[in-house]
């Protein structure tokens, strides 16, 4: 494999993030979602300023992994609030994990995954967790594999769609 880093996203890296962002979520669940949810998503989540603001909320890291200089993946990293079930006392919420089509199956969603449970276990986070589309068996598995156990349910608007998400979490 060619060289892989991962490093924290600085303001520069706005604009790659919200492309990367934005493609990596199309590729994963626009033929499941109807285009105008699609759109809608996009304008609320996926958009220059938007990624600048992130960047710029002590809350969240960004992480973004990339092969031979090409962007391949990102993670976000926040510092909020669980959901209902959750357990420990200080968890940390893995936000979103994407990696692009041409680097899946190539241990850059591994590589990512391992440095959120370093940078969450070096803030002194006890639990990682996460939301995860009930329909996204890919992640799903992914997820289980790190050892991730369901601990609830929560909805995940989509445009105008109402989906449910499996609740998710790691012991640190």
């Amino acid at each position: 494999m060619n060289p892989l880093t991962i490093r924290p996203a600085t303001a520069a890296d706005a604009a790659t993030l919200t492309a990367l962002g934005a493609r990596t979520f199309r590729d994963t669940f626009g033929a499941h979602n109807t285009p105008e949810d699609m759109e809608a998503f996009f304008a609320s989540h996926y958009r220059e300023e938007i990624q600048l603001a992130e960047l710029a909320d002590p809350r969240n890291l960004y992480l973004l992994a990339e092969v031979s200089g090409t962007p391949a993946a990102f993670a976000l990293l926040r510092d909020s609030p669980p959901e209902k079930g959750v357990p420990g006392s200080r968890p940390l919420m893995l936000m979103r994990l994407y990696v692009d089509q041409p680097f899946l199956g190539a241990k850059v969603g591994a590589a990512l995954m391992n440095r959120c449970v370093e940078e969450a276990r070096a803030r002194g986070h006890d639990v990682l967790w996460l939301g995860v589309w009930e329909h996204n068996t890919r992640a799903r598995a992914f997820y289980a594999k790190w050892g991730f156990s369901e601990v609830g349910e929560m909805t995940f608007l989509l445009g105008n769609d109402v989906q449910r998400d499996h609740v998710l979490a790691l012991w640190l």
